[in-house]
């Protein structure tokens, strides 16, 4: 119910889509040796907060979509590559 007219909303039947996709993630770091550098990579892989995820889905209606994105997951491998020195 809206708190002015009292009236029940109603959105059209739906259906909620889940998608997995592979995820490649190439985070630099300054640090003193690799070991520590490592030890820091998990800790700034993670999912959006829900301010970047209605941030998205804004500029997704702005496009004209109707589809909303209502959540993001990641699940971080967790094996550390060092691809450059």
């Amino acid at each position: 119910m809206t708190a002015k007219t009292g009236a029940v909303l109603r959105f059209p039947a739906v259906e909620e889509f889940a998608f997995e996709v592979g995820l490649v993630a190439r985070v630099r770091v300054r640090a003193a040796d690799e070991a520590s550098a490592r030890g820091v990579v998990s800790s700034v892989i993670g999912a959006p907060g829900s301010a970047e995820i209605t941030l998205a889905n804004e500029g997704n209606a702005a496009l004209g979509s109707d589809a909303v994105v209502t959540a993001v997951d990641f699940i971080a491998d967790r094996k550390v590559k060092l691809v450059r020195r």
